[in-house]
C-alpha cells in the first residue's frame, strides 16, 4: 500500500487588521511590512519557511476589503536594527495618527530567563543582530497611529508578558497604540512544517491566514474578524503552542474585513474538523473526530505526544486512513476514531492530532487539534499566583498563573472584596501545554466586569476551582486593582 509522504515537523524558534474605516473626510490608510528571516549565522536555517509565510500573508492582505495602500515585503531577511528601521521608514512613510500600520515578523526568537528579556534574531545570512522588545517598541513608536504587531516566533508571548512568569516580566507594548498577536507563549517554541518538496510554513501563519480568509474565525459572521475572534479561533485550531493576544478581549480592532456574502472558499482539501471531545481520560483513550473532504485526497493521521515539556514530533503515532487502500478519499463528511498508545508511566498528558493530506507528490498539514488527557481522580495540588497590583486604565492586564499537578479543566473567577462575582475568565476550560516541564495555566484579566465596565479600585480575589470525580478543589490569590492612569 502506498504510504503518504510524512511531513518534517520541527521547532521554529521564531518570534511568532485594523480599525473600521472612519468618515470619508478623514479616511484611514492601511499599510503593512512583512519581514521574513530564514538564513542565520548562529541559528538553524528555516528556508524557505519564513519567506513562504510572508507570501501567504501578502495574499491574505490583498483580499482585505479595506485595500492596503502599501504591502512591503522583506523576503531575504534584515541583517540588523538599522536595516529594520530603514524598512519601517519606507513602508510607513506618510502615515499619520489616523492610519493603521501592520507589521509581521517571522524569525527565530529567544528568551533570557534571568533578565526576563525576549529578543528577535534579525539576519540576512550575512549579518545578524538581536532585537529586544524595548528596541522594537522604540522603532515602532516613531510610526504615528495604530500599530498591529504579528510576531511569529518562539517565546514571542514574552514581548507582551504572557505565557511566562516572574517578577521582572512585563508587557512592553501596553497602551492604546498597540495591538499584538503572537504565535506562542513566553516559554514556548513556535513550530513549522515542511514537506519533501520544500513547501510549508509556520503553523501560526497558515492557521491565521486560512482562518481569516475562509471566514472560519468570524464568530458572529458580520464580515469583520476582530483581534479577539482571531485569538479564539487560533486557540481552537492551533494546538502546538498557545497563541497570545494584547489586549486580551479586544473586540473592536478588526484584523480582516470581507464581504460575508462572498466569503472565499477554503483552499484546503479538508475542512470542518470537529473533535467529539477535546478532553479524554486515562480510562478512555479513543479519540473520535470528523471532517469534510472537499476534493479527492489521500489522508494520514499523526498523533504527537507531549512529554517532559516537549512535543515529540520525532516519534509520532502514524495512522493511514483505511480508505487510502482503495484510492483517494471521496468528497463528503468522514467520521474516524483513533486509539492512543498508552504508556504506563504517563497515563495523562497532551496529544496533538494532525491530519496530513497528500495530493500527487505534495503533502500538507490540513489541520490540527489539541486534546488533554486527564486523570479521573486525584488531587491536582492547585496553586494560584497573581501580581500584587495592576492599573487596567493604563492598559495593564493582571496575570493569573495556576499550577496543577496534571492536566485538568479549570474555572477561574474574579471576586470583589465581598465575594461577589465580577468576571469569569474561564469555565471548566481544559488546560494546555506551556512549554515547561511542570503543568500550569495562564489567564489574564483586563480589569473589566462581566458587563464590560472598568472595575473600581480595590481588593480582588482570583479564585480557581477544579472538579474531579465529584470532588471540588479550590485555591485563590488576592491582589489590588488601581484604576488610576
Amino acid at each position: 500500500m502506498k504510504r503518504l509522504i510524512p511531513l518534517l515537523l520541527c521547532a521554529l524558534c521564531l518570534l511568532g487588521c485594523a480599525a473600521a474605516p472612519r468618515a470619508e473626510e478623514d479616511p484611514v490608510a492601511f499599510r503593512a511590512l512583512l519581514v521574513a528571516c530564514d538564513s542565520f549565522l548562529t541559528h538553524e536555517s528555516t528556508a524557505p519557511i519564513a519567506a513562504m509565510n510572508v507570501e501567504r500573508m501578502e495574499r491574505l492582505l490583498r483580499t482585505d476589503a479595506r485595500e492596503y495602500a502599501v504591502i512591503a515585503r522583506e523576503d531575504n531577511g534584515l541583517g540588523g536594527i538599522a536595516q529594520l528601521e530603514n524598512a519601517l521608514d519606507a513602508a510607513f512613510a506618510g502615515a499619520d495618527e489616523n492610519d493603521t500600520s501592520l507589521i509581521y515578523l517571522c524569525t527565530h526568537g529567544l528568551y533570557d530567563r534571568v533578565a526576563y528579556q525576549p529578543m528577535l534574531v534579525l539576519s540576512d545570512g550575512k549579518t545578524e543582530e538581536n532585537l529586544t522588545a524595548e528596541a522594537l517598541r522604540q522603532l515602532l513608536d516613531r510610526i504615528p497611529g495604530q500599530k498591529i504587531l504579528l510576531l511569529d516566533a518562539c517565546n514571542s508571548g514574552a514581548f507582551i508578558g504572557k505565557g511566562v512568569r516572574g517578577s521582572g516580566v512585563k508587557n512592553v507594548f501596553a497602551g492604546p497604540d498597540y495591538k499584538v498577536l503572537t504565535s506562542a507563549g513566553g516559554t514556548e517554541n513556535s513550530f513549522l512544517w515542511r514537506d519533501r518538496q520544500l513547501a510549508g510554513g509556520s503553523y501560526f501563519a497558515q492557521e491565521l491566514c486560512e482562518g481569516l480568509r475562509s471566514a472560519a474565525f468570524d464568530l458572529n459572521a458580520d464580515g469583520a474578524v476582530t483581534l479577539r475572534e482571531a485569538a479564539q479561533g487560533l486557540l481552537e485550531c492551533h494546538g502546538a503552542s498557545t497563541v497570545q493576544a494584547y489586549p486580551q478581549e479586544d473586540a473592536e480592532t478588526v484584523l480582516y474585513l470581507y464581504d460575508p456574502q462572498n466569503a472565499a472558499l477554503g483552499e484546503r482539501p479538508l475542512g470542518e474538523i470537529v473533535l467529539e471531545q477535546d478532553v479524554l481520560s486515562d480510562l478512555s483513550d479513543t479519540l473520535y473526530f470528523s471532517f469534510t473532504v472537499n476534493r479527492p485526497v489521500r489522508v494520514q493521521y499523526q498523533i504527537i505526544y507531549y512529554r517532559s515539556g516537549q512535543w515529540r514530533f520525532d516519534a509520532p503515532q502514524v495512522v493511514e486512513d483505511s480508505e487510502n487502500a482503495d484510492g483517494a478519499l471521496s468528497p463528503g463528511r468522514k467520521q474516524r476514531a483513533i486509539t492512543l498508545v498508552s504508556e504506563e508511566d504517563a497515563p495523562f498528558g497532551y496529544v496533538l492530532l494532525q491530519i496530513v493530506a497528500q495530493e500527487g507528490r505534495y503533502a500538507m498539514l490540513a489541520g490540527s487539534r489539541l486534546i488533554a488527557v486527564q486523570p479521573e481522580t486525584g488531587d491536582p495540588s492547585l496553586r494560584v499566583q497573581t501580581g500584587a497590583v495592576f492599573a487596567p486604565a493604563a492598559g495593564e492586564e493582571m496575570p493569573v498563573y495556576v499550577y496543577h499537578r496534571f492536566p485538568c479543566s479549570l474555572t477561574v473567577r474574579i471576586l470583589d472584596s465581598d465575594g461577589n462575582l465580577v468576571r469569569r475568565l474561564s469555565y471548566k476550560t481544559p488546560s494546555r501545554p506551556t512549554g515547561e516541564r511542570l503543568y500550569g495555566s495562564y489567564f489574564y484579566w483586563d480589569g473589566r466586569t462581566g458587563a464590560g465596565e472598568l472595575a473600581l479600585s480595590g481588593e480582588y480575589t482570583a479564585e480557581v476551582t477544579c472538579v474531579l470525580d465529584g470532588e471540588s478543589w479550590r485555591q485563590s490569590s488576592v491582589f489590588t486593582l488601581n484604576d488610576a492612569q
